[in-house]
Protein backbone atom coordinates (compact mmCIF):
# COMPACT_ATOMS: atom_id res chain seq x y z
CA UNK A 1 0.00 0.00 0.00
CA UNK A 2 1.10 3.64 -0.60
CA UNK A 3 2.25 5.23 2.62
CA UNK A 4 2.46 9.21 2.98
CA UNK A 5 4.57 11.32 5.80
CA UNK A 6 1.99 13.27 7.92
CA UNK A 7 4.24 16.95 9.47
CA UNK A 8 2.82 18.69 11.72
CA UNK A 9 4.04 22.21 12.35
CA UNK A 10 5.70 21.21 15.66
CA UNK A 11 7.90 19.03 13.75
CA UNK A 12 8.28 21.45 10.95
CA UNK A 13 9.75 23.88 13.12
CA UNK A 14 12.54 21.63 14.61
CA UNK A 15 13.69 20.47 11.03
CA UNK A 16 14.53 24.30 9.23
CA UNK A 17 16.32 27.13 10.59
CA UNK A 18 15.43 30.60 8.61
CA UNK A 19 18.79 31.02 7.61
CA UNK A 20 17.63 27.79 5.78
CA UNK A 21 14.53 28.96 4.73
CA UNK A 22 16.48 32.28 3.21
CA UNK A 23 18.55 29.93 1.11
CA UNK A 24 16.05 28.15 -0.63
CA UNK A 25 14.25 30.64 -1.22
CA UNK A 26 17.11 31.94 -3.46
CA UNK A 27 16.63 28.60 -5.41
CA UNK A 28 13.03 28.93 -5.41
CA UNK A 29 13.14 32.51 -6.77
CA UNK A 30 16.07 32.08 -9.21
CA UNK A 31 14.10 28.89 -10.48
CA UNK A 32 11.07 30.51 -10.92
CA UNK A 33 12.56 33.75 -12.78
CA UNK A 34 14.51 31.58 -14.57
CA UNK A 35 11.57 29.57 -16.16
CA UNK A 36 12.36 26.26 -14.75
CA UNK A 37 9.23 26.15 -12.80
CA UNK A 38 5.09 25.53 -13.90
CA UNK A 39 3.47 28.03 -11.59
CA UNK A 40 0.00 28.57 -12.85
CA UNK A 41 -1.56 31.69 -11.38
CA UNK A 42 -3.18 30.36 -8.18
CA UNK A 43 -7.17 30.19 -7.83
CA UNK A 44 -8.84 32.46 -4.98
CA UNK A 45 -12.14 31.15 -4.82
CA UNK A 46 -14.27 33.47 -2.34
CA UNK A 47 -16.45 32.27 0.61
CA UNK A 48 -19.15 34.93 0.38
CA UNK A 49 -21.32 33.75 3.39
CA UNK A 50 -18.04 32.83 5.96
CA UNK A 51 -16.28 36.13 5.11
CA UNK A 52 -13.30 34.31 3.61
CA UNK A 53 -11.39 32.64 0.90
CA UNK A 54 -10.12 29.53 -0.47
CA UNK A 55 -6.73 29.88 -1.81
CA UNK A 56 -5.49 26.86 -4.44
CA UNK A 57 -1.70 26.97 -5.01
CA UNK A 58 -0.07 24.52 -7.47
CA UNK A 59 3.32 23.82 -8.51
CA UNK A 60 5.87 21.83 -10.45
CA UNK A 61 9.57 21.44 -10.44
CA UNK A 62 10.98 19.22 -12.73
CA UNK A 63 14.34 20.10 -10.79
CA UNK A 64 12.87 18.66 -7.87
CA UNK A 65 11.00 15.90 -9.65
CA UNK A 66 8.08 17.15 -7.47
CA UNK A 67 4.98 18.75 -7.47
CA UNK A 68 3.39 20.76 -4.79
CA UNK A 69 -0.39 21.59 -4.04
CA UNK A 70 -1.43 24.58 -1.13
CA UNK A 71 -4.94 24.56 0.60
CA UNK A 72 -5.13 27.86 2.25
CA UNK A 73 -7.91 29.05 3.93
CA UNK A 74 -8.24 32.80 5.00
CA UNK A 75 -10.89 34.27 7.65
CA UNK A 76 -10.55 37.24 8.88
CA UNK A 77 -13.11 36.20 11.99
CA UNK A 78 -11.15 33.43 13.00
CA UNK A 79 -9.35 35.02 15.81
CA UNK A 80 -12.52 36.39 17.52
CA UNK A 81 -13.08 32.94 17.66
CA UNK A 82 -9.45 31.79 18.91
CA UNK A 83 -8.65 30.05 15.64
CA UNK A 84 -5.92 31.13 13.03
CA UNK A 85 -6.77 33.36 10.57
CA UNK A 86 -5.07 31.15 7.88
CA UNK A 87 -5.42 27.29 7.58
CA UNK A 88 -3.43 25.76 5.30
CA UNK A 89 -1.86 21.96 4.08
CA UNK A 90 0.31 21.52 1.60
CA UNK A 91 1.03 18.09 -0.46
CA UNK A 92 3.60 17.07 -2.04
CA UNK A 93 3.85 14.15 -4.99
CA UNK A 94 6.29 12.76 -6.92
CA UNK A 95 6.27 13.96 -10.71
CA UNK A 96 7.55 10.61 -11.69
CA UNK A 97 4.83 8.71 -10.60
CA UNK A 98 2.39 10.85 -9.24
CA UNK A 99 2.20 9.15 -5.63
CA UNK A 100 1.79 11.19 -2.59
CA UNK A 101 5.12 11.59 -0.73
CA UNK A 102 4.10 14.00 2.07
CA UNK A 103 1.24 15.94 3.55
CA UNK A 104 2.39 19.15 6.04
CA UNK A 105 0.86 22.03 8.08
CA UNK A 106 0.58 25.23 5.63
CA UNK A 107 0.36 27.75 8.11
CA UNK A 108 4.32 27.78 9.76
CA UNK A 109 5.26 27.11 5.80
CA UNK A 110 3.59 30.05 4.74
CA UNK A 111 4.79 31.86 7.29
CA UNK A 112 8.14 30.69 7.11
CA UNK A 113 8.63 31.35 3.60
CA UNK A 114 6.97 34.79 3.52
CA UNK A 115 9.27 36.01 5.93
CA UNK A 116 12.57 34.06 4.17
CA UNK A 117 11.60 35.68 0.87
CA UNK A 118 11.88 39.17 2.36
CA UNK A 119 14.89 38.28 4.25
CA UNK A 120 16.48 37.41 0.62
CA UNK A 121 15.00 40.42 -0.91
CA UNK A 122 16.38 42.55 2.43
CA UNK A 123 19.65 40.84 1.72
CA UNK A 124 19.65 42.16 -1.69
CA UNK A 125 18.35 45.31 -1.43
CA UNK A 126 18.68 46.76 1.80
CA UNK A 127 21.70 49.03 2.23
CA UNK A 128 23.97 47.19 3.90
CA UNK A 129 24.32 48.95 7.05
CA UNK A 130 20.58 49.35 7.66
CA UNK A 131 19.91 48.92 11.63
CA UNK A 132 16.58 50.13 12.08
CA UNK A 133 13.54 48.05 10.70
CA UNK A 134 9.42 48.96 11.13
CA UNK A 135 7.02 46.42 11.21
CA UNK A 136 3.69 46.90 10.55
CA UNK A 137 1.47 43.84 12.16
CA UNK A 138 1.50 41.70 14.72
CA UNK A 139 0.28 38.61 13.47
CA UNK A 140 2.03 35.50 12.44
CA UNK A 141 3.85 37.05 9.15
CA UNK A 142 5.06 39.74 11.00
CA UNK A 143 6.72 37.67 13.31
CA UNK A 144 8.58 35.96 10.78
CA UNK A 145 9.35 38.80 8.33
CA UNK A 146 10.98 40.46 11.46
CA UNK A 147 13.13 37.00 12.33
CA UNK A 148 14.14 37.16 8.20
CA UNK A 149 15.41 40.81 8.44
CA UNK A 150 17.43 39.83 11.50
CA UNK A 151 18.99 37.47 10.17
CA UNK A 152 20.30 39.23 7.18
CA UNK A 153 21.25 42.31 8.75
CA UNK A 154 22.26 43.64 12.33
CA UNK A 155 19.38 45.31 13.78
CA UNK A 156 19.68 47.31 16.37
CA UNK A 157 16.29 48.87 16.53
CA UNK A 158 12.70 47.74 15.99
CA UNK A 159 9.56 49.75 15.72
CA UNK A 160 6.07 48.55 15.84
CA UNK A 161 2.90 49.50 14.42
CA UNK A 162 0.05 47.90 15.13
CA UNK A 163 -3.70 49.21 15.00
CA UNK A 164 -4.13 47.26 18.36
CA UNK A 165 -1.54 48.38 20.78
CA UNK A 166 -2.86 45.41 23.02
CA UNK A 167 -1.45 43.32 20.15
CA UNK A 168 1.40 45.20 19.35
CA UNK A 169 2.54 45.19 22.74
CA UNK A 170 2.90 41.56 23.12
CA UNK A 171 4.45 41.04 20.00
CA UNK A 172 6.92 43.85 21.24
CA UNK A 173 7.21 41.38 24.64
CA UNK A 174 7.95 38.41 22.76
CA UNK A 175 10.40 39.98 20.11
CA UNK A 176 12.29 41.49 22.80
CA UNK A 177 13.03 37.86 24.44
CA UNK A 178 13.87 36.69 21.02
CA UNK A 179 16.38 39.13 19.78
CA UNK A 180 18.92 41.74 20.64
CA UNK A 181 17.87 44.34 19.38
CA UNK A 182 16.01 47.32 20.87
CA UNK A 183 12.14 46.63 20.62
CA UNK A 184 9.26 48.96 21.28
CA UNK A 185 6.00 50.36 20.15
CA UNK A 186 5.83 53.19 17.94
CA UNK A 187 4.48 56.14 19.47
CA UNK A 188 3.30 58.48 16.43
CA UNK A 189 3.53 57.84 12.54
CA UNK A 190 6.48 60.19 12.37
CA UNK A 191 8.62 57.36 14.41
CA UNK A 192 9.15 55.54 10.75
CA UNK A 193 11.73 58.06 9.38
CA UNK A 194 13.71 56.60 11.59
CA UNK A 195 13.51 53.06 9.60
CA UNK A 196 16.03 51.58 7.22
CA UNK A 197 13.59 48.81 6.50
CA UNK A 198 10.06 48.51 6.58
CA UNK A 199 8.30 45.35 6.38
CA UNK A 200 4.51 45.54 6.07
CA UNK A 201 2.49 42.40 7.09
CA UNK A 202 -1.21 43.69 7.39
CA UNK A 203 -4.89 43.07 5.75
CA UNK A 204 -5.34 46.47 4.97
CA UNK A 205 -7.26 47.83 2.10
CA UNK A 206 -5.48 51.02 2.22
CA UNK A 207 -2.02 52.70 2.64
CA UNK A 208 -0.60 51.89 6.58
CA UNK A 209 2.08 54.63 6.34
CA UNK A 210 2.37 58.14 4.91
CA UNK A 211 4.85 58.45 2.30
CA UNK A 212 6.44 61.70 3.67
CA UNK A 213 7.83 59.32 6.35
CA UNK A 214 9.94 56.75 3.97
CA UNK A 215 13.04 58.35 4.51
CA UNK A 216 15.83 58.18 1.88
CA UNK A 217 17.51 54.42 0.96
CA UNK A 218 14.94 52.50 2.73
CA UNK A 219 14.07 49.32 1.80
CA UNK A 220 10.33 47.95 1.66
CA UNK A 221 9.04 44.23 2.07
CA UNK A 222 5.49 44.09 1.39
CA UNK A 223 3.54 41.03 2.08
CA UNK A 224 0.26 41.74 3.76
CA UNK A 225 -1.65 42.72 0.37
CA UNK A 226 -2.02 39.53 -1.72
CA UNK A 227 -5.69 41.10 -3.57
CA UNK A 228 -6.68 43.76 -6.13
CA UNK A 229 -8.34 45.72 -3.36
CA UNK A 230 -5.72 45.70 -1.14
CA UNK A 231 -3.18 47.51 -0.86
CA UNK A 232 -0.55 48.72 1.75
CA UNK A 233 2.32 50.99 0.60
CA UNK A 234 1.16 54.35 -0.90
CA UNK A 235 0.98 54.90 -4.82
CA UNK A 236 3.31 57.51 -4.67
CA UNK A 237 5.73 55.55 -2.73
CA UNK A 238 5.36 52.74 -4.96
CA UNK A 239 6.03 55.49 -8.07
CA UNK A 240 9.21 57.07 -6.72
CA UNK A 241 10.85 53.18 -6.00
CA UNK A 242 12.68 50.87 -7.60
CA UNK A 243 9.90 47.88 -7.42
CA UNK A 244 11.04 44.33 -7.49
CA UNK A 245 8.67 41.63 -7.58
CA UNK A 246 8.12 37.63 -6.97
CA UNK A 247 6.50 37.11 -10.06
CA UNK A 248 5.38 39.96 -12.49
CA UNK A 249 2.72 37.72 -13.63
CA UNK A 250 1.49 37.20 -10.30
CA UNK A 251 1.38 40.89 -9.31
CA UNK A 252 0.24 42.27 -12.19
CA UNK A 253 -2.73 40.08 -11.78
CA UNK A 254 -3.37 39.96 -8.11
CA UNK A 255 -1.38 43.29 -6.18
CA UNK A 256 -3.36 46.29 -5.20
CA UNK A 257 0.10 47.79 -4.08
CA UNK A 258 0.72 47.64 -7.98
CA UNK A 259 -2.47 47.89 -9.65
CA UNK A 260 -3.91 50.82 -7.99
CA UNK A 261 -0.87 53.13 -9.26
CA UNK A 262 -0.66 51.64 -12.39
CA UNK A 263 -4.93 52.09 -12.89
CA UNK A 264 -3.79 55.46 -11.62
CA UNK A 265 -0.91 56.01 -14.20
CA UNK A 266 1.48 56.96 -11.81
CA UNK A 267 3.70 54.03 -13.13
CA UNK A 268 3.63 51.67 -16.19
CA UNK A 269 4.09 47.75 -16.42
CA UNK A 270 7.86 48.74 -17.03
CA UNK A 271 7.96 50.46 -13.92
CA UNK A 272 8.87 46.78 -12.23
CA UNK A 273 12.22 46.66 -12.87
CA UNK A 274 12.98 42.92 -12.02
CA UNK A 275 11.84 39.92 -10.45
CA UNK A 276 13.77 38.74 -7.51
CA UNK A 277 15.06 36.26 -9.03
CA UNK A 278 16.64 37.99 -11.40
CA UNK A 279 18.98 40.11 -9.03
CA UNK A 280 19.30 36.44 -6.98
CA UNK A 281 20.73 34.97 -10.34
CA UNK A 282 22.86 37.87 -10.81
CA UNK A 283 21.20 38.75 -14.44
CA UNK A 284 19.76 42.24 -12.46
CA UNK A 285 21.94 44.59 -10.44
CA UNK A 286 20.23 44.80 -6.88
CA UNK A 287 20.57 48.31 -4.81
CA UNK A 288 22.80 50.90 -7.23
CA UNK A 289 22.75 53.86 -4.88
CA UNK A 290 22.21 54.55 -1.12
CA UNK A 291 19.95 56.75 -1.77
CA UNK A 292 17.41 55.30 -3.84
CA UNK A 293 14.19 53.63 -2.18
CA UNK A 294 13.53 49.86 -3.29
CA UNK A 295 10.29 48.11 -2.70
CA UNK A 296 9.97 44.09 -3.06
CA UNK A 297 6.14 43.13 -3.58
CA UNK A 298 5.09 39.31 -2.70
CA UNK A 299 1.80 38.05 -3.41
CA UNK A 300 3.18 34.76 -2.49
CA UNK A 301 4.20 32.10 -5.01
CA UNK A 302 3.68 28.04 -5.06
CA UNK A 303 7.14 27.65 -5.80
CA UNK A 304 7.91 29.01 -2.26
CA UNK A 305 5.71 26.39 -0.74
CA UNK A 306 7.33 23.39 -2.44
CA UNK A 307 11.00 24.17 -2.62
CA UNK A 308 10.30 23.86 1.34
CA UNK A 309 8.53 21.21 1.38
CA UNK A 310 10.42 19.43 -0.67
CA UNK A 311 13.28 19.94 1.64
CA UNK A 312 11.12 19.28 4.72
CA UNK A 313 10.25 15.72 2.65
CA UNK A 314 13.32 14.59 2.14
CA UNK A 315 15.07 15.52 6.07
CA UNK A 316 11.74 13.68 7.09
CA UNK A 317 12.66 10.52 5.17
CA UNK A 318 15.93 10.53 6.07
CA UNK A 319 15.77 11.06 9.68
CA UNK A 320 12.43 9.30 9.82
CA UNK A 321 10.53 12.27 11.67
CA UNK A 322 6.68 13.02 11.60
CA UNK A 323 4.30 9.75 11.03
CA UNK A 324 4.05 7.97 8.22
CA UNK A 325 0.59 6.44 7.31
CA UNK A 326 -0.77 3.93 5.03
CA UNK A 327 -3.66 4.99 2.42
Amino acid sequence: MPKIRILSQAAIALMISMEEAISLMRDAFTALSSDRVDVPVRINMPLSEHAGRALFMPAYAPDYGQIGLKVVTVHPNNPARNLPFIHGLVLVSDANTGAPLAVMDGEFITALRTGAGSGLATDLLARADACVVAVFGAGVQARTQLEAVCAVRKITDVLIFGRSIVNAKSFAQEASAQHSASISVAGNPEALLEADIICTATTSLTPVFDPRHVKPGCHINGVGSYRPDMTEIPANTVAAAKVVVDQRTACLSEAGDILVPLEAGLIDEMHIYAELGEIASGRKAGRTSKSEVTFFKSVGNAVQDLVVASHLTRVANEQQLGNEVEL
